[in-house]
């Protein structure tokens, strides 16, 4: 039961650094130094109006790269692989339980 619990532990962990930003410094940076977004949306207004409607190279150049698309956070992983193999091994946990007691209660060869 201890196993479990700290197992669990671990599991709650890896989930909240699944959702922590990798580098939190790149806005600070642009805060400090002195970025104004108004000024920028109004740049970016005459901008927006001259663009056709389906103008598919912008749309292609602000995909993200492969490399970038590809990267994984340890958190997130750790999540995944915990929470997929944890509640599977809980459950094969409870069938071998079950089944055992089953076998018990019928009395036979595996009622020992």
């Amino acid at each position: 039961m201890k196993t479990f619990q700290i197992v669990t532990l671990f599991a709650m962990i890896a989930a909240s650094m699944a959702f922590a930003p990798n580098a939190p410094k790149v806005a600070q940076k642009v805060v400090e130094s002195g970025f104004d977004f108004k000024k920028a949306a109004i740049a970016a207004i005459p901008a927006a109006i001259a663009t056709p409607a389906f103008a598919m190279d912008s749309i292609v150049a602000a995909l993200p790269t492969q490399t970038l698309a590809l990267e994984v956070q340890q958190g997130a992983f750790l999540a995944v692989l915990l929470g997929t193999f944890l509640p599977t091994l809980f459950l094969i946990n409870l069938y071998t339980q079950t089944e055992a007691r089953k076998a018990g209660k019928g009395g036979g060869q595996d009622s020992e």
